[in-house]
């Protein structure tokens, strides 16, 4: 069963771009986490496992724990061994989907004493204080969002740089494979290229070293956000 967080409830808000703005509601003691139907928060991405994680609340305390999934569980980019404290701004990643835990707004997350202070102070002091939430929410959606762009980069840097390294050793290997066919009378345009056949009369191996730069340069890239984005959240923890 899906379930959908209350305003009096405290649940996790999705966002990752592709599932942004689903809540998994956590009023119940035990809520599991996966993509099976069985599950009570269901998150539909190839990265979660079937059955992901699960979080439970005990005596006022909420904790998450990884049920030995493919991709992982992480707390604010740490991952989850054993039960892991939940508290409001918290960013849960469950694979590559990352979710901010958000606590029921309560009638006294913030009290005023009314005797001495006009109303109009007290109107800005409960103002102030929302700010500060919309402000940190914000900031944590910002990170995650980072961090998974970061990802992105990387892996798809990392494909570039494998089919990149594959077309440049197929050149070579071509080459290589042609040199016992070359002798002192063969004509020069039969002499086959040390980085192979030509695609567009550029040599395969060329294009395949420019493909596998490029795809170092977006590992690095990616590398670059995804510790940026840590750090942000390491230096914003209290």
């Amino acid at each position: 069963m899906r379930q959908f967080g209350t305003p009096d409830a405290p649940s996790l808000v999705v966002t990752t771009p592709r599932l942004r703005g689903v809540r998994v509601g956590l009023a119940a003691p035990r809520t599991t986490v996966g993509r099976n139907d069985d599950c009570d928060g269901i998150l539909d991405d190839p990265t979660v496992s079937r059955r992901h994680a699960v979080i439970e609340l005990t005596g006022g305390a909420m904790t998450v724990r990884d049920l030995g999934s493919r991709n992982g569980t992480s707390v604010n980019g740490r991952p989850v061994v054993g039960a892991v404290g939940l508290h409001p701004g918290d960013v849960v990643s469950f694979g590559a989907v990352e979710a901010l835990v958000e606590m029921p707004t309560a009638t006294r997350g913030a009290e005023f004493h009314v005797r001495d202070q006009s109303a109009e102070q007290i109107h800005m002091a409960g103002r102030d204080y929302i700010n500060i939430r919309n402000e940190r929410a914000s900031f944590l959606a910002d990170v995650a969002a980072t961090k998974t762009r970061g990802r992105r980069l990387i892996v798809f840097g990392f494909l570039c740089f494998v089919i990149g390294f594959a077309m440049f050793g197929y050149g070579v290997v071509s080459f290589i494979v042609g040199i016992p066919g070359i002798d002192i009378d063969t004509p020069q345009p039969d002499v086959p290229s040390p980085f192979g056949p030509d695609v567009g009369g550029v040599p395969l191996g060329v294009i395949g070293f420019a493909l596998a730069g490029i795809g170092s340069v977006l590992i690095v890239a990616g590398i670059v956000l995804h510790v940026s984005a840590a750090a942000r959240l390491r230096r914003a923890q209290p």
